[in-house]
């Protein structure tokens, strides 16, 4: 290989013209001397335009390139400045490097793909870099990427609207995926109204139209955004997510029957001392309460997964506590009712709703209110067959992403990364 071509694969660009080659004594760094071809000088650094010379620059300034060997490299260069007409006064643009960067394009592009396949920690110890410089790196190349890249926001029929944290203390971030490419197309700080507001508000009216249908929870904020901008598109609440509130209203009354059961047991007179009678039972109250505490993970499995143990648990619940098992039966009226097909599942919901409302359970009455609110999102989630599925596994892999990073502290890097990992722009290594 010759020289030249060396330095082309080095600088990431064949616009780039060599005037000296040097190895620093202690450092064993390589040095690169060079300077732009004659076609990509006096150009403004920000807008790449032509532009008038303005100065010869105060300083000679390094830009680090990917490592030879052992040793690092750097291209070393003059700064000049130009005036442009939009910017004014700015340093001068250079091939090889992005503005207010001392970073190769090559060296940041192969750091992001590094980043969104690893630790921080791991890319600066392999790269020879502080790690907040990670994230830095990372935001410059997702922007040039999104702007090189076609517009995310053309096209869009299904979305899917989810929050999810990203740090402890109640953090979160709204993410809106697109159902048919399976992919992020746009996410912020935060959740409510007005920050799911802000990412309709960057559509044009006619991407809007496009939207025929929204899978979300039942969060009100979200309906009233879809009603808004939207108002044409079907909302379709995902049958996982009705199935959960049911479950958790069941939960809250098996706690409260455990409640009920433990102080019936404190109250209960309690036995003389020695040993008791043949026969005689001790503490029933009890093991009745704990019987009770113990039915979580029994009552919120499916009846076909149950184990022979679990089944019988099951049966002396139908004695034991027959209000929490028609919570129970509530429960599955549900979760069948919401398996019974884009034909049935209107028929079947009515029914349960009907059942619901005379089971004398403050909580599924709530549900049922809850579900008729919901009732024409619910039922078009049948009928288009559209879940938050992809949804949910898209927030799993961005809460992968920042445990694999331990955490972000700047929320655009965190975004950046997102977006990189998540969406359509993808980062790729350096003439691959």
């Amino acid at each position: 290989m010759r020289i030249k071509s060396l330095i082309h694969s080095l600088a990431g660009t064949t616009k780039i013209i060599a005037e000296g080659l040097s190895v620093e004594t202690g450092t064993n760094a390589l040095v690169v001397k060079a300077r732009p071809a004659k076609r990509e000088q006096c150009r403004c650094g920000i807008c790449h335009k032509k532009a008038s010379g303005y100065d010869s620059g105060r300083e000679t300034r390094r830009w680090r390139c990917l490592d030879v060997g052992a040793g690092m490299t750097y291209i070393e260069s003059s700064m000049p400045r130009v005036r442009c007409k939009e910017h004014g006064v700015v340093s001068a643009a250079v091939p090889w490097a992005r503005h207010k960067s001392r970073f190769c394009k090559n060296f940041e592009e192969t750091v992001t793909w590094l980043a969104a396949h690893t630790s921080k920690k791991t890319v600066s110890e392999l790269m020879r870099i502080e790690w907040h410089t990670v994230g830095n790196l990372c935001e410059r190349v997702y922007k040039e990427l999104e702007k090189a890249a076609p517009e995310r926001f053309n096209g869009l029929v299904n979305i899917g609207i989810d929050e999810t944290s990203y740090k402890k203390g109640h953090k979160y971030m709204t993410v809106v995926i697109d159902h048919d490419t399976a992919s992020v197309v746009w996410c912020g700080i935060g959740y409510g109204k007005e920050v799911l507001s802000s990412f309709f508000e960057q559509l044009t009216p006619e991407q809007r139209a496009s939207i025929q249908c929204v899978s979300a929870d039942g969060a009100r904020w979200i309906a009233s955004c879809i009603d808004e901008y939207c108002p044409n598109a079907e909302r379709c609440v995902d049958p996982f997510h009705v199935v959960t509130w049911a479950t958790e209203t069941l939960d809250k009354e098996r706690r409260r029957a455990w409640s009920e059961a433990y102080q019936t047991a404190k109250e209960a007179k309690k036995r003389g001392k020695g040993r008791p009678a043949k026969g005689e039972e001790v503490n029933p109250e009890k093991k009745q309460a704990k019987a009770v505490k113990n039915l979580r993970y029994v009552l919120l499995k499916n009846p076909e997964n149950l184990s022979e143990n679990q089944q019988a648990q099951l049966d002396f619940l139908t004695q034991a506590n027959p209000r929490l098992y028609r919570a129970y039966l509530l429960k599955e009226g549900l979760r069948l009712a919401l398996k019974a097909g884009a034909d049935g599942i209107e028929y079947a919901l009515n029914k349960w709703m009907a059942w619901a409302q005379r089971c004398r359970i403050p909580g599924f009455r709530e549900l049922r209110l809850k579900i008729k609110r919901n009732f024409i999102a619910i039922v078009a989630s049948a009928k288009h067959g559209l879940s938050n599925a992809r949804m949910e596994a898209t927030n799993n892999k961005i809460k992968l992403g920042i445990r694999t990073a331990f955490g972000f502290r700047n929320t655009e890097s965190l975004i950046a990364m997102v977006m990189l990992t998540c969406s359509s722009v993808q980062p790729r290594l350096p003439e691959r």
